[in-house]
């Protein structure tokens, strides 16, 4: 279906589909909006589901060369959020916004820069104020060399079909490694659900539980027996979670 948003055609690659309220559903360092696709689909029939794909992944585009500014930044939390923000002013509604691991960090750092004027409920899945060292480590090389290198074995490892680009998975960690992103969690006001699998091993259940602590009047919601994949692992549940009128 084509995008309903022209203004961000060129820049952004979203999947459109379902009839009801606007719904965006903001994927993970290394996935695409495929990785939502179990928990939209459930929701298709109430919502006007929204998957757009950051820069690197899918058919959204790619850093060519210097006229698109340092490569470091096109890859950046922070042109993330600014797409983000444009993306939800494009769509005119409030919306309901979900994000799910590096989809939360991207979401605090819309927070902390651009506000969520236009959220009216919160989900944030698997998400950490802080990713990095010693804990919320989703990969380990420190140079983008090997970051690349490593993003590519973790794809082929796990079989990942629909991947983001290497270079963009590179420098999104260059990016979010160790960033404070607590500023962003002080200033959201809207009604929060904050979910995550209690055997998280690449968000721990800690992080999650300091997110819902840092969040106003968030509900928290732990998952026993589920790990990092809330979206593969629970998505009935999880599209429950998205759908209860009153997270507080």
């Amino acid at each position: 279906m084509p995008s309903p948003f022209p203004s961000l055609l060129g820049r952004l690659d979203c999947r459109v589909f379902g009839q009801g309220r606007p719904l965006v559903l903001l994927h993970g360092i290394q996935g695409t909006a495929e990785a939502w696709l179990p928990v939209a689909q459930r929701l298709a029939d109430t919502h006007r589901c929204v998957l757009p794909n950051l820069p690197g992944r899918a058919a959204s585009p790619r850093w060519r060369t210097a006229d698109d500014g340092p490569i470091e930044r096109y890859y950046h939390l922070d042109h993330y959020a600014g797409l983000l923000h444009e993306l939800l002013q494009a769509i005119g509604q409030p919306v309901v916004l979900a994000g799910w691991s590096m989809g939360v960090s991207v979401i605090l750092r819309m927070a902390a820069l651009h506000g969520l004027g236009a959220v009216e409920r919160l989900v944030l899945v698997s998400g950490t104020m802080r990713a990095g060292p010693p804990e919320a480590t989703w990969f380990h090389a420190a140079d983008i060399d090997a970051l690349r290198s490593e993003a590519r074995q973790r794809a082929e490892r796990l079989g990942l079909t629909q991947v983001a680009d290497a270079e963009a998975v590179a420098w999104s960690w260059q990016s979010a490694r160790g960033l404070d992103l607590s500023v962003g969690a002080v200033r959201i006001a809207c009604p929060t659900r904050v979910v995550h699998g209690e055997t998280d091993d690449q968000c721990p259940l800690a992080h999650g539980r300091a997110l819902a602590a840092a969040i106003a009047g968030a509900q928290w919601l732990a998952l026993p027996g589920v790990g990092h994949n809330v979206l593969g692992a629970e998505p009935a549940r999880l599209a429950a979670a998205i759908t209860a009128e009153n997270p507080r």
